[in-house]
């Protein structure tokens, strides 16, 4: 029996028993802080069980995708291991709110499992709580199990609790005997024990009690079943395989996977490798289509540490490029007609795992490298502890995990000195928390909030046309209560604005968040990169033109189905009533369910501006923006006098300067626009500004001298070059003038110099005279290629902007690399 036989049978079989399909939540757990991921088909009905919640049901059915890789679940070493061990898995499941109970439970379950998967009667066995009687009697009377085949067990085996207090009560399980016919060598108790020989293949939990404060037990008003079945242990049991990867959910990308490597599965220990890459591909795909992206922080690094252990795997079949994204449409193919979102995101799936591969085998090839150097170096000193710091480099500089060079170390007979390690790790949280408060503050003090070169200029021009020609909203607020209508306005263009970012970007952007006020508008999405400055011009216009169209805005009732019907596009996370939702229709370009107060048409939005756009998580965005003519106009004049006082403090402050290094750091800290604008104020500011530029010019020669013997001790010889690159706090003007200075005094030197520059890295290379085989701007490509950003030059000379600061050191690595081999 297929796999989506079975699924699709055991819902059937409730739904016939008046249960309601309840369509599976995402995996990312959602208003629950207590849970990482949905680790259990009933964590979406949990505030029914606590009594906070209700249904217009009571009775449910689904097949929940569950992930257990984090807390008391976490067995991801054991995982690829043997045949059964999974990060993720489909629970089948079926709830009674306050309806049914123990006995319909239990003879449901038997009914199911020996009519219509026919399993044999005598090959199932039955556990009962030691103390829950009623549910002993329900088995011998209402089932025709064999009696013998029924065993009481302790609390620690069958009575389930949501926590230390809260709802709980006695659980029945349902177990298949592997091996029938042989005689058991124990007690049926101690048997069961033994998973070679049987296995669980369901959980009835019968929830009657609440744990108080004090660990009492106080009956419920109401009880309720919850149950738990895992699709892929009962697949395999039905197709004879006993092993959840050779069933049909598995088994097609164990084939995929032998295709790209050459490398026969084979379903023992040497199949590790294969186990490993179909179980994190499948979990990957689950995390990433519900908006969980790989990261450094909690969901996003238990996603991150399970590619990047896949393909620690994949090197041992052989592959030392991206191999998982290569898997994902198999994955999809497989479950995509039950999980219909999964279609939907399959390209936006691909480019993350793609991306975060890539990625990573530039940082493992590295962190190689450096890794051997380091157990070369210990074994000399003959040291079997790998110093924390040391460990900490490679997790923070090289985006190793402690774990795998944990894994590392013990394949080289070495230990990591964790403790060390999250001292350091310690250290930089609170150095970021610090520095996360600091630009806090800075963002409150007395700047404009968009300070671009050609920001007012682009301001007026580009959107004078939609500010004059934006038409009737003056009736609307003539007539309605101006915050009402501001709050409308805003509200409205929202829903333009999430469509136009998903036309711009992809249809993977899904609204993460959301905040509407009578003066401005906060939208959260996802997306893994920042916008630039075309991108989000291109929403500004596509926003602008649809509010310009004059657009009538509709709100309609419907069932849940219709409105899909109708294209509309529900809210990630969000739960909807199946029989009535409120549709409101922008034309035919945007239809979202909602129920929030919108304008009657578009024209009425008058005009969007978008202030900024940040990150305010792992592969979610925000954008705020503004809507309106009267409120567009106050933020237009507001950020001019904020410039204007800006520039003018700074003129004042630099008038008075006296010393030259005081000089200098004043005008490092000036951005671009305003120098430019400085140069517009006046004479004065003119003559000052001239001053400083001449001071700094001179500051920084004498800077550039000062480092030229720092740099050089750092350098290093080989095949006829002299190498020096490293990474640097100056600016690129010192940088200039270091490398000029460098390769000046030795002809045969190869300058690689890293510096920062606000929130971005910037690279220099200079080649000596004498370097006639090295280019310049292919050494930028490769620092590029691993630290991002853009860049080029001449054959002795280039620079490249835009780096990410915490992948500079790893690039000179990278470049060094080149250089030496």
């Amino acid at each position: 029996m297929k796999s989506s036989e079975v699924r699709k049978k055991f819902i059937e079989f409730f739904k016939n028993k008046q249960h309601t399909f309840v369509s599976p939540s995402a995996v990312i757990s959602q208003g629950d802080p207590t849970l990482m991921f949905t680790n259990a088909g009933m964590n979406q009905f949990k505030d029914v069980f606590l009594g906070t919640g209700s249904r217009d049901y009571n009775r449910a059915v689904n097949s929940q995708v569950c992930i257990r890789v984090s807390g008391k679940h976490n067995d991801l070493e054991d995982v690829g291991r043997d045949n059964t061990h999974l990060t993720s898995f489909e629970m089948l499941g079926n709830w009674s709110f306050g309806d049914y109970y123990k006995k319909e439970a239990i003879t449901w379950a038997w009914e199911l499992y020996t009519d219509v998967f026919n399993i044999p009667k005598d090959h199932l066995y039955a556990t009962v709580f030691e103390e829950d009687d009623e549910s002993l009697e329900l088995w011998k009377r209402h089932t025709d199990i064999d009696h013998s085949h029924i065993v009481k067990c302790d609390a620690k085996d069958n009575f389930w609790e949501m926590g230390k207090t809260g709802p709980c009560g006695p659980c029945s399980e349902i177990h298949v005997d592997l091996k029938p016919g042989d005689d058991l060598t124990s007690t049926v108790d101690q048997a069961l024990l033994d998973t070679e020989r049987f296995t669980e293949l369901w959980n009835l939990v019968f929830i009657q009690y609440n744990r108080d404060e004090n660990g009492e037990l106080k009956p419920l008003p109401q009880t309720h079943v919850d149950t738990g079945a895992g699709l892929e242990r009962l697949v395999s049991y039905l197709q004879k395989t006993y092993s959840n990867y050779q069933t049909d959910l598995f088994s097609p990308i164990l084939e995929k996977i032998e295709a790209i490597t050459g490398s026969p599965y084979q379903d023992n220990i040497e199949g590790m490798a294969h186990r490993v890459l179909a179980d994190h591909c499948r979990t990957l795909v689950f995390g990433i289509a519900d908006n969980a992206l790989p990261s450094n922080e909690g969901r996003g690094y238990v996603l991150r540490r399970l590619l990047r252990r896949a393909l620690r795997y994949s090197q041992k079949l052989g592959i030392k490029e991206p191999i998982l994204y290569k898997l994902v449409d198999t994955v999809i193919d497989n479950l995509g007609d039950y999980l219909t979102h999964l279609p939907e995101r399959r390209d936006f799936i691909k480019t993350v795992i793609k991306a975060e591969e890539e990625s990573f085998l530039k940082t493992l090839e590295l962190g190689l490298q450096l890794f051997s150097d380091l157990s070369e170096k210990l074994k000399k000193t003959k040291t079997k502890v790998i110093p924390g710091e040391e460990a900490f480099k490679l997790y923070d500089t090289f985006g190793f995990p402690l774990d795998l060079t944990e894994v590392l170390a013990t394949e080289q007979g070495f230990e990591v000195d964790i403790k060390g390690f999250n001292n350091c790790l310690d250290k930089q949280k609170k150095q970021s928390r610090e520095s996360t408060l600091k630009k806090q503050k800075e963002d409150l003090s007395n700047k404009p909030s968009t300070l671009t070169n050609d920001h007012f200029s682009e301001l007026n021009l580009h959107l004078s046309e939609y500010v004059n020609e934006a038409r009737g909203g003056e009736a609307r607020v003539l007539n309605d209560p101006l915050e009402k209508v501001a709050m409308a306005r805003h509200h409205s263009v929202t829903h333009l604005l999430h469509q136009a970012l998903r036309d711009t970007l992809g249809d993977h952007v899904q609204q993460a968040g959301s905040l509407v006020d009578i003066d401005r508008l906060r939208f959260d999405f996802s997306h893994f990169n920042a916008l630039n400055s075309e991108q989000l011009k291109t929403v500004e216009d596509i926003v602008n033109k649809n509010i310009k169209h004059n657009t009538e805005i509709t709100v309609g009732n419907m069932t849940l189905d219709e409105a899909k019907d109708k294209g509309a596009m529900a809210l990630f996370g969000e739960k909807y009533d199946e029989n009535n939702v409120r549709l409101v229709s922008i034309g035919e370009y945007s239809k979202e369910l909602c129920g929030g107060t919108h304008v009657k048409n578009t024209g009425e939005i008058e005009v969007f501006k978008i202030i900024q756009e940040s990150a305010i998580a792992a592969g979610t965005r925000r954008i705020e923006a503004i809507a309106g003519r009267d409120v567009f106009n106050s933020f237009e004049s507001q950020e001019k006098n904020k410039l204007i006082t800006l520039i003018k403090n700074r003129s004042v402050k630099m008038t008075s300067l006296g010393d030259d290094k005081d000089i200098q750091k004043k005008y490092n800290n000036l951005d671009s626009l305003s120098i430019d604008a400085l140069k517009l104020l006046g004479d004065e500011s003119s003559k000052d500004l001239k001053r400083i530029e001449k001071t700094s010019q001179e500051g920084k020669q004498k800077q550039a001298g000062s480092q030229i013997e720092a740099m050089l001790s750092q350098s290093i010889e080989a095949n006829n070059l002299k190498v020096c690159a490293v990474v640097t706090d100056s600016d690129m003007a010192t940088l200039k003038a270091t490398a000029d200075q460098l390769t000046a005094n030795i002809p045969n030197m190869v300058a690689i110099l890293a510096g920062v520059s606000g929130d971005k890295g910037f690279f220099v290379v200079k080649i000596g005279s004498q370097v006639k085989t090295i280019k310049a701007p292919d050494l930028i490509t490769v620092l590029t290629s691993v630290a991002g950003g853009k860049g080029g030059g001449r054959p002795d000379f280039a620079q490249a902007g835009g780096a990410s600061i915490d992948k500079l050191e790893m690039a000179i690595v990278s470049a060094k690399q080149k250089l030496l081999k």
